[in-house]
Parts: structure tokens; C-alpha cells; sequence
């Protein structure tokens, strides 16, 4: 849904607005950033959690990158297009500003997420699910080519540069597209293979998208060697791939509710997983986390907010502590999926406050959300101790 209102939102403003935004890139510039630092506010405040519904979806065209990916597809193809197609003359002379407001997008997303999975990948990185891990070096990886790309393709910067080296830098781009559609296969299809519905359809539209443009890039660059056996060639391995791709999530995702109970466990974007989880238990499971109130040790009266990092991204709780005790503990909001979430809440918040700690069981077949309750749960928990 996002990948599809994305390209919407692209091809209105690409196709509707490309007056505007030649004569006028500076404001379109403007009009990113303004995006980008609203992006991180909402992450970074929590608000995109409290989101349902077409409000999320809207929100998630911005916070996951939705629109950036679409702009840089529209980039990518105008280039790989025949000369005399439309597409090209509609893209080429606003190419660089497309580039550059892609950029900014993408600036934003980073900073955004980059505060909890950059921060994990660097101080936790062996408790961090496999496919995460990889997704956030291709982050940093895209980020270090980006930038010079994204400096370079301003106009004053561009012209004082040859030509040859600046057309040897641009080739970077195709490596930064490799490492955007491996990021987002790292991020999709385990899930999608899973049976994720959604996760199979972002799989299946964005093979497409992408391979489609390697198959064209190639060719084009085989026409000009007149090596038509090799784009032929070239043509059926990409067509190969992509069918072979479609047969597995299809398998993957044929019975949703044969997969559904194990989805989350084993197929989840989530961000970190515990030792046990590492290990492969999915079964209920006790976490063992130290906690002050397990020893005797009184809170200070009051309600607090903490976060953790579950399913789909950040959620937070709130704690009330009364007479030196936990007295109550909600979801204030999350953007996981059900019934997981509700599983994970409905099983975690009443253990806590039986236990009066956090070293309760987590709820099978809804780790990660648990094991992320539990660390909002003692967020909120470290801002009740005495000092």
C-alpha cells in the first residue's frame, strides 16, 4: 500500500509539478527538508505510534521512505528508458533536483531510524535479528555513497568539476540501487516468506520494479556493443529470477494461517533479539532481566513513559507506580501488528503487575512485542528509582 501510494505521490509531482520545480528548486529543496525534520520529530516523539488506519499509511510514505523510493525509481528509469521516450524528457531536465530532494527524504528516514538501529549497531549488534543487522549496514553503506552523489548533483558544485570525473562518480548510483533493493529484501522477505501478506506484495512489486531496470541497464549497455545473443541472455536471467522469487514467497505465503502463529517469531522486522531468541525458541520463555523491585527496592510514586523496539518499529508504555509499587501498566501506542500486539499485552502487563517485575514469561508467537513491552516497562521503571 505505501509502495503504491508512494509512486502516486511521485508521478503527481514529478508529471504535474515539473514547471515548478525547474524553475523554481530551491523551494521544492525547502519543502523536503521541512518533510525530513518533521519525519524525525514524529519518530523520535513517538507520534507515528499512536497512528491508524490511512493516517499511518500517509504517515509511512514519509517515515519509511516511501516517496524518497519512489522519486529515485523514477530516476533510475528515466536513464534506462530509449532516448526518445517520454519518460525521459519529462524526467531528464529535473533529474538532479529529483536527485536531491530524494536525497534530503532519505537524510531524514536515516536520521530518524538511525537514532535506535544505528545506536543498536554499534553497541548491540549480536542481539539484533540477522536480517536487521544486514539492513542497517546497507544503510550505512548507502549513506557514505549517497552523500557525495547527493553534494555533487547540486548545479554550482557540478560545474566545477570535469565532466569525466563527475560522470565516474555518478556511476556509484548503480551500486547505491544494488544495496536499496537488497535493503529492502532484507527487510521484507523474511516476513513475506513467513506469510506476511503485505510483506509478500512489497516483495513481489518492488522485484519487479527493480529488476526490470538491471534487465534494461544491461541491455542497454550490450546494444551498444551489438552483443544481442547477451541481452537476450541477460533478459532470461533476470526473467528466471524474478519467477523463481515469485514461486518462493507464493509457497511461502500460500496458507497465511499455517504461518501466521510463527510469523513474528521467525520472519519479523524486528530489531533485537535476545539470547534465547538468537538461539531459536519460540516458546514461552522466562526473560531474565534484574530488576530493582524484585529486591525489595521501593519506586518513587508517579506515572512514566518508557520505549522498546518491537514488530513494526517504536512503541511506548506507561507505568504507574503507587505506594512504592507497580500499580498499572498501559500501551500508549504501537504500530505492531495483531493479534500479536494484543496477545503481547494482554500477557505481559498483567504478569508484571502480578510479579511486580519484569521477570516474566514473554508470550509465544508474539516475542519480540513482548520482549518490547518489557523494555518500556523498564524504561519507564529507571526513571521511578531513587536517587
Amino acid at each position: 500500500m505505501v509502495l503504491s501510494v508512494s509512486l502516486l505521490l511521485a508521478s503527481v509531482l514529478v508529471f504535474s509539478g515539473q514547471q515548478q520545480i525547474r524553475k523554481h528548486p530551491g523551494l521544492w529543496y525547502g519543502v523536503t527538508a521541512g518533510i525530513s525534520a518533521a519525519v524525525i520529530l514524529a519518530v523520535w516523539s513517538g507520534l507515528i505510534a499512536g497512528l491508524q488506519g490511512p493516517a499511518l499509511t500517509l504517515a509511512q510514505i514519509f517515515t519509511q521512505g516511501g516517496l524518497a523510493g519512489a522519486l529515485f525509481l523514477y530516476i533510475m528509469f528515466a536513464s534506462a528508458v530509449p532516448a526518445r521516450a517520454p519518460l525521459k524528457k519529462q524526467i531528464m531536465p529535473i533529474r538532479g533536483t529529483l536527485s536531491i530532494m530524494a536525497s534530503i527524504l532519505t537524510l531524514g528516514h536515516n536520521i530518524a531510524y538511525g537514532k535506535t538501529y544505528f545506536v543498536l549497531l554499534f553497541t548491540q549488534a549480536l542481539y539484533m535479528k540477522w536480517n536487521i543487522l544486514l539492513a542497517a549496514l546497507c544503510s550505512l553503506c548507502m549513506i557514505l555513497i549517497m552523500l557525495p552523489l547527493f553534494i555533487t548533483s547540486f548545479p554550482k558544485i557540478r560545474r566545477r568539476m570535469k565532466a569525466s570525473s563527475w560522470k565516474r562518480l555518478q556511476r556509484l548510483a548503480y551500486l547505491f540501487y544494488g544495496l536499496l533493493y537488497t535493503h529492502l529484501m532484507l527487510l521484507y522477505l523474511p516476513s513475506a516468506l513467513g506469510g506476511k501478506l503485505s510483506a509478500a506484495i512489497n516483495v513481489i512489486l518492488y522485484s519487479i520494479l527493480y529488476l526490470s531496470y538491471a534487465s534494461m541497464r544491461i541491455s542497454r549497455v550490450l546494444e551498444k556493443k551489438d552483443a544481442r545473443y547477451g541481452i537476450t541472455a541477460v533478459r532470461i536471467f533476470f526473467g528466471l529470477l524474478f519467477i523463481g522469487l515469485l514461486g518462493l514467497v507464493s509457497t511461502a505465503s500460500a496458507d497465511p494461517a499455517q504461518n501466521n502463529s510463527q510469523s513474528q517469531e521467525t520472519t519479523e522486522t524486528a530489531a533485537i533479539s535476545t539470547p534465547e531468541t538468537a538461539a531459536g525458541q519460540t516458546t514461552m520463555e522466562p526473560v531474565s532481566i534484574e530488576q530493582e523491585s524484585g529486591s525489595g527496592i521501593r519506586y518513587e510514586d508517579g506515572t512514566y513513559t518508557g520505549a522498546g523496539i518491537g514488530y513494526n518499529g517504536r512503541l511506548t508504555v506507561s507505568v504507574t507506580i503507587e505506594e512504592g509499587k507497580i500499580s498499572d501498566a498501559h500501551l500508549k501506542g504501537s504500530i505492531d501488528d495483531e493479534p500479536y500486539l494484543t496477545d503481547a499485552v494482554e500477557g505481559v502487563f498483567p504478569a508484571i503487575l502480578d510479579a511486580g517485575t519484569t521477570e516474566v514469561d514473554v508470550v509465544s508467537g508474539a516475542t519480540t512485542t513482548s520482549h518490547a513491552l518489557i523494555e518500556a516497562v523498564e524504561e519507564a521503571l529507571s526513571k521511578a528509582q531513587p536517587e
